[in-house]
């Protein structure tokens, strides 16, 4: 999963800040009560430049947090759950990936890309389950048994990172690897056999290997304005 420390702006900075993007966050529902908003700022390792930003609304019940990519100068792009965002920054920033910064920006790219039919979940360790109370201990330790960290596998025949991941989707938990393009490039779909174009940093899961299913767990809805 994501984790990531956010550091607050000062009030003075806030200010400054809020005004460049204010039309990045024009299409929001954010107070405005300057006093309402709390904005903070953590580092990504695969982008030079840009950073994530949190914008949190305070006149709103929780969950109330946007988030953005932004990099000095005006370059802001509002986190909308789609990978649309994400793949535009790739472009410009342009992302690092190396052994390191692909495993983080894997657990990024899956924490703020979630789709209207279900969530892809990397957990790492049991505790990152997002059990239901009525899961009994049995499925509990099932799962244990085969969740594993996620795992870099170098650079494949087919030129793309591969790295290998325990995901929840739905009500499931399956082994994938996950494919990320080091560059603009053609690949052949394995079951169309017709060529898809990636653009540098686009993802895509395969090899997947069904553990266990009709797991009890929390089963998110299609994201909403705040996830």
């Amino acid at each position: 999963m994501f984790y990531a420390d956010f550091t607050s702006l000062a009030p003075h900075e806030q200010a400054v800040w809020l005004d460049e993007v204010k039309d990045s966050l024009s299409g929001t529902t954010m107070s405005k009560n300057k006093e309402d908003i709390v904005v903070s700022y953590t580092s990504l390792p695969f982008y030079k430049d840009f950073k994530l930003y949190s914008v949190s609304d305070n006149s709103k019940p929780a969950p109330n947090t946007w988030y953005m990519l932004y990099s000095p100068g005006g370059s802001a792009f509002l986190m909308d759950w789609t990978n649309e965002p994400i793949y535009k920054v790739n472009e410009i920033a342009p992302i690092i990936l190396n052994k390191t910064t692909a495993l983080s920006y894997t657990k990024f790219f899956f924490h703020f890309v979630r789709g209207k039919l279900g969530r892809f979940i990397i957990v790492e360790k049991p505790s990152e389950v997002r059990w239901l109370p009525e899961a009994g201990q049995e499925e509990k330790d099932a799962a244990k048994e085969h969740i594993i960290p996620l795992t870099y596998k170098g650079i494949a025949r087919d030129n793309f990172m591969t790295l290998r991941a325990s995901v929840v989707f739905k009500n499931a938990i399956f082994h994938t690897d996950v494919k990320i393009a080091l560059f603009n490039t053609e690949s052949v779909n394995s079951e169309t056999r017709e060529a898809e174009h990636f653009s540098i940093g686009q993802m895509k899961l395969v090899n997947e290997d069904l553990l266990l299913e009709d797991i009890k767990v929390v089963v998110d809805e299609p994201p909403t304005e705040f996830g």
